[in-house]
């Protein structure tokens, strides 16, 4: 049961106690009204027999009690309402503000394993299904016990017979919901997870659209798309059909107890052994709880298919998180040392196998190498996008990873060949990399990276919004919107990943003048697919199948007569390639 509310209010079953009590107030005031009419009822049975007899002022008071009650009813009901829906919603945002922070502490190796659509119906369908449960299940579940608890004790101490004979059939409905639970949870991962895949079939459609349509094949990708959500509609059909004639069967289990106290009522009657006036008074009370138990059967139901909801937000919650605590360091020279990593655990086919390097501090450090052979690898664990394996990376003699993430990654700066821009204004871009810059800050930081005399001209100057990734924007265009961003950064560790291999040479030329602005007193790492644009590097690794083959400038490379010198001949020879 602990397990049960640990997964519905995310580890803070305090949540629950307010929303709770007002529903175990609005239970009591539900239960004593039909408890009031049985003795109404009573009396005027008395009166009808004998009308000198009615106890008239005890009848007035039975009414002005009911009325009562029932104004009292309506000030409980809005004081649950209140207390039940406001911190569900404040705690269903502040849960979910916990669930994007945990997702920032992890590594991203994480996200690659996790579809985009699951983690998004995890954030909308799976919290609305948590709030749900919180506010119109769980707390709503205490005050219909609650009403039942109270309603059936009066029902046993004024006749136990009845009483047992209206309940006779609950452990047949109780039997048929238990071992309904382990089917609904089934058949709701099933669902959850045909939603999941619609998603993702969505999200690459939309996305995929220019290759789709370039190929003409938009007709192949709808196709995949109907076919998901055809799933998508097999499973919620299998479920309700399932599920809605399981619940049937309970809600019929439930109703049957009223006939059979009928039936039991009656043949007290007949042997001379129960009033009639109390025989009616006890259906009236007994037809007022079936509604509760009904109530109570579905909320146990759907509790068990919110459950799925609630164990998967529990599944990204138990994540463990990115290591360090250190929040003050220097940076210093960077050394691998004896590096080994895998993106798939256990599948023996290891990216970087026994790596060690050193990158001197303030130095310009290039990483070369033919295409998969480890690369871009190298400036991920330096991110700590994801944790090595084996060996460890060094920042001076302090392991990366005994440094909180944040403060490491606020030392870092990035320029990837694949620039993402977020879909707000060019201003709101740069300041990405810095908050609190001013306006004058901004605009030097873009002029040095060659961008603020097409910014000028874009429609709105800086305040042009970019489109979603930048898709307004050129390719030249989003790698010095990037650079700026970083120069308004200006961290100390540089990581550049190939900027410039998809360029024309005319973007090439002014991403290349940026980048210039941009290394200046800084310790850069630099991949580069165009060796002719690190010949000038302080260091340069030539990277091959996982290992670091050679080390040493472009000079000392060429003279070795190894894979650098191959690779550089090369690319020499390929410029004086033509057609025909």
């Amino acid at each position: 049961m602990k397990n049960i509310i640990d997964a519905f209010t995310m580890g803070h079953p305090k949540q629950m106690i307010g929303p709770a009590l007002c529903h175990f107030f609005e239970g009591l005031t539900i239960s004593f009204p039909a408890i009031a009419v049985y003795f109404a009822i009573n009396l005027l049975a008395e009166g009808f027999a004998n009308p000198a007899a009615l106890n008239m002022h005890t009848l007035r008071i039975i009414c002005i009690v009911m009325g009562g009650l029932f104004a009292v009813q309506l000030f409980v009901s809005w004081g649950s309402f209140l207390g039940t829906f406001l911190p569900a919603a404040t705690h269903s945002a502040e849960n979910k503000t916990d669930f994007v922070y945990k997702l920032k502490t992890l590594p991203l190796g994480y996200f690659s394993k996790k579809a985009a659509g699951e983690l998004i119906n995890t954030f909308t369908s799976d919290f609305l299904a948590l709030e749900q449960s919180m506010v119109a299940l769980f707390t709503g579940l205490a005050g219909v016990v609650f009403s039942c608890i109270i309603t059936s004790l009066f029902m046993f101490y004024f006749n136990p017979q009845m009483a047992f004979a209206f309940y006779m059939t609950m452990p047949v409905a109780a039997l048929i919901i238990v071992l309904s639970l382990k089917t609904f949870g089934k058949l709701d991962s099933a669902a959850k997870s045909a939603k999941d895949a619609a998603a993702d079939s969505l999200n690459e459609y939309l996305f995929g659209m220019k290759v789709l349509r370039s190929y003409n094949q938009t007709g192949q990708g709808f196709t995949r798309l109907s076919n998901a959500y055809r799933d998508v509609r097999d499973t919620a059909l299998k479920g309700e059909i399932t599920g809605g004639t399981l619940l049937s069967l309970a809600v019929t289990c439930i109703r049957l107890g009223l006939p059979l106290m009928c039936f039991t009522g009656a043949y007290l009657i007949q042997g001379g052994r129960f009033a009639l006036v109390d025989y009616l008074s006890l259906i009236i009370v007994g037809t007022k709880i079936v509604s509760p138990l009904l109530v109570w059967m579905r909320y146990i139901a759907l509790l068990r298919v919110h459950y799925v909801s609630a164990s998967r937000i529990g599944a990204v919650m138990k994540q463990e998180p990115l290591p360090g605590t250190m929040e003050h360091f220097a940076v210093d020279d960077i050394v691998f040392k004896n590096i080994g990593f895998s993106y798939v655990k256990g599948s023996g086919s290891a990216v970087l196998k026994d790596v060690s390097f050193t990158i001197p501090k303030g130095k310009l450090t290039a990483i070369v190498g033919p295409s998969g052979s480890g690369k871009s690898t190298i400036i991920r664990l330096l991110a700590r996008f994801w944790e090595t394996d084996t060996g460890t990376i060094l920042c001076g003699d302090t392991p990366i990873k005994t440094i909180d993430n944040e403060k490491w990654l606020a030392a870092v700066s990035m320029v990837l060949q694949d620039v993402y821009l977020f879909h707000e204004t060019i201003r709101g871009n740069i300041l990405f990399g810095r908050k609190d810059a001013s306006e004058e800050q901004m605009i030097r930081a873009a002029k040095k990276a060659n961008c603020h005399d097409f910014i000028m001209k874009l429609p709105q100057g800086y305040d042009t919004v970019a489109g979603e990734g930048g898709s307004t924007l050129s390719g030249g265009e989003k790698q010095r919107i990037a650079i700026a961003r970083a120069l308004l950064k200006d961290a100390p560790l540089l990581l550049l990943d190939e900027p410039t291999a998809s360029l024309d040479a005319r973007n090439e030329v002014a991403v290349q003048k940026a980048i210039g602005q941009l290394v200046r007193n800084k310790t850069v790492i630099m991949i580069a697919h165009r060796l002719k644009t690190v010949e000038h590097a302080d260091q340069i690794l030539v990277v091959n199948e996982g290992r670091i083959e050679e080390t040493g400038t472009h000079r000392e490379l060429l003279e070795r007569n190894g894979l650098y010198a191959r690779l550089w001949n090369l690319q020499n020879r390929s410029k004086e390639w033509s057609l025909g």
